[in-house]
């Protein structure tokens, strides 16, 4: 007699988990290309500690070396971008669908944003063990519930905001092969990144595939030697090499260290000078002599003096925001002037004291 009603009840309970899914398939048919990246851009990071970059080199009392941070410094020397790191430690999938409902705040970023990374998962595993050590019943429920709450959160973001270029991490096996807990773990970490690649499939989401980089490398890249299963500063690296492969193509590592010397790059490219760059004043110096190798077979006509606030570059007369110094016995001069009298772009990364010289591209002839 109840065989009916409970056929109906099932039917609309797969109704209601389908609903999402069938939401996205017409907002996102699968032929949708992604948009390109703008050169201002705002970039919005939600989830876990990985997010929140643990795991990664404390420098000057910041995790300055997580991907999120790592990513917005590659985002930087090619334009004008604002990162705001939404990662909140501990949080399941859960949690943080109850945190995007009660932080209007973060709906709004995420409405705004033009590049979004999402790392949820791992805690969802963690919690259900430490809570139920060995119960592969209880294991079980949980990830049957992040396969539901996955779809949720990327359905809210797309909901929130269609266009924006959207990647979410693998959760990865912290520990090395041959260790017994590899093991143990490896069938549901894999359970949850099919969540991951299906509901991503499903909103044009981007998957990075932290796992597969990982694996057998958990030595190099988990922060294991301090008992942390986090990744360690190379771990957050990979990632954000990973994700700037597809967005830009190139990646040049600007890991933040004490006491760094400036980093010059041509083009996205490491360029080393025969001397190093100053930095007085917040401003980058170059050396008068240097300016031959910086520029090539055409560097430009300079006149200065020592203490002056201005020069000439190509007989034009710049304003400075710092005078010319005398270090050394050689005159140097502030980069950004001459090198925009020259046409070029300069983009400059001050966590990383990194300066970025880039030359447009010359207009396709027709």
């Amino acid at each position: 007699m109840c065989k009916a009603p409970l056929r109906s009840l099932l039917l609309g309970l797969c109704f209601l988990l389908l609903l999402p899914y069938t939401h996205a398939l017409a907002l996102y048919p699968p032929e949708r290309e992604l948009s390109p990246l703008p050169r201002n851009i705002t970039y919005v990071a939600v989830g876990d500690s990985i997010t929140a970059g643990w795991g990664a080199s404390v420098v000057e009392g910041a995790r300055q070396n997580g991907y999120v941070a790592q990513l917005h410094r590659q985002l930087l020397v090619r334009g004008n971008s604002r990162v705001h790191n939404l990662g909140v430690p501990g949080l399941t999938s859960g949690q943080f669908l109850f945190v995007m409902e009660h932080w209007p705040e973060m709906s709004r970023l995420l409405s705004q944003a033009g590049l979004i990374t999402l790392s949820i998962g791992g805690n969802d595993i963690i919690w259900t063990d430490h809570q139920s050590p060995g119960d592969v019943d209880k294991m079980r429920e949980a990830l049957s519930k992040y396969e539901v709450n996955i779809v949720t959160i990327l359905h809210r973001i797309r909901k929130l905001n269609p266009e924006a270029r959207l990647f979410v991490l693998e959760v990865y096996n912290p520990f090395p092969l041959q260790d017994e807990r590899h093991q143990a773990l490896q069938a549901w970490i894999t359970s949850v990144n099919e969540s991951i690649a299906a509901a991503a499939t499903v909103y044009h989401a981007e998957v990075v595939p932290t796992a597969s980089l990982f694996l057998g490398k958990e030595n190099q890249f988990v922060n294991l030697a301090n008992n942390d299963i986090h990744p360690n500063t190379a771990g957050h690296t990979r990632i954000a090499e990973s994700i700037t492969g597809r967005l830009l193509g190139r990646f040049v590592p600007l890991i933040v260290q004490e006491k760094m010397k400036p980093n010059l790059l041509l083009n996205g490219e490491r360029k080393q000078l025969p001397g190093d760059l100053l930095i007085e004043n917040d401003t980058v110096y170059v050396s008068v002599d240097q300016l031959p190798e910086l520029f090539g077979s055409a560097p430009p006509a300079v006149r200065y003096r020592i203490g002056d606030w201005s020069i000439r570059v190509n007989g034009k007369r710049i304003r400075l925001s710092s005078p010319v110094l005398l270090k050394d016995g050689r005159p140097y001069l502030p980069l950004r002037p001459p090198s925009e009298t020259l046409g070029r772009q300069v983009y400059w990364v001050g966590s990383s004291r990194t300066i970025n010289i880039v030359t447009p591209a010359a207009p396709a002839s027709h």
